[in-house]
């Protein structure tokens, strides 16, 4: 069948190509784990570029379109979660140990460049909103008080959501590793799932939940 104007331009044949073919599976979860994987990969792509708009926004002034931006984002962490959660629903923990036979050291999440890429450019969304703040002398504890400056509320807000949907992921990730090896076998990174519990509780923008914290106190 000739290749479709579609196809060309998805480069499908390339994208399938990484793919192991049926006779190459170890197991029956083998495709639902790599397939899973390799979509992550690009919805990571996609939150990266969301993150820059967001930050180049921040930066011009324009607040609105940053939130627009962070929300979009945010919602991408969500489709990743639900991703998590069909690997526990499909993946079967002795599939999953023959799995991790051919992956290899370091073959976790956490290794993924975009992964990373994303925690990084999210935490670098603080400094040039506490900017615009500063260009008002305002500071976010204040700002938490107000029942004015709406654009930079809604922004912050939606920081709030972005992390929100981050934490969810990572507790989605947690329980699926549980289902998979349990919580005293020694991961891919050499520990246990006490690492990832430590990592889940690592915030993206800790300013702003200690700024809330203040306000009660």
């Amino acid at each position: 069948m000739p290749e479709t104007a579609y196809e060309r331009y998805l480069h499908a044949d390339k994208i399938l190509s990484y793919q192991k073919k049926d006779d190459e599976l170890i197991c029956d979860g083998e495709r639902d784990f790599q397939g899973v994987q390799q979509e992550s990969e690009f919805i990571w792509t996609r939150i990266n570029l969301l993150l820059k708009k967001t930050s180049k926004k921040i930066m011009s002034g324009d607040p609105n379109g940053a939130t627009r931006s962070l929300e979009q984002a945010a919602a991408l962490w969500s489709s990743l979660t639900v991703k998590s959660e069909e690997l526990l629903w499909r993946l079967w923990p002795n599939d999953f140990l023959k799995i991790r036979t051919v992956i290899g050291a370091g073959g976790s999440t956490s290794d993924s460049p975009r992964y990373r890429q994303s925690e990084q450019l999210a935490k670098n969304i603080w400094g040039p909103f506490t900017d615009q703040l500063k260009k008002s002398s305002i500071t976010v504890s204040q700002l938490l008080k107000m029942e004015d400056h709406d654009e930079m509320r809604a922004l912050l807000k939606a920081m709030m959501w972005y992390d929100y949907r981050v934490q969810e992921f990572q507790i989605a990730h947690i329980y699926l590793v549980l289902g998979e090896i349990g919580d005293r076998t020694v991961g891919l990174k050499g520990g246990t799932t006490d690492y990832l519990i430590r990592r889940q509780s690592q915030y993206l923008f800790p300013e702003l939940w200690e700024s809330i914290n203040e306000l009660y106190q």
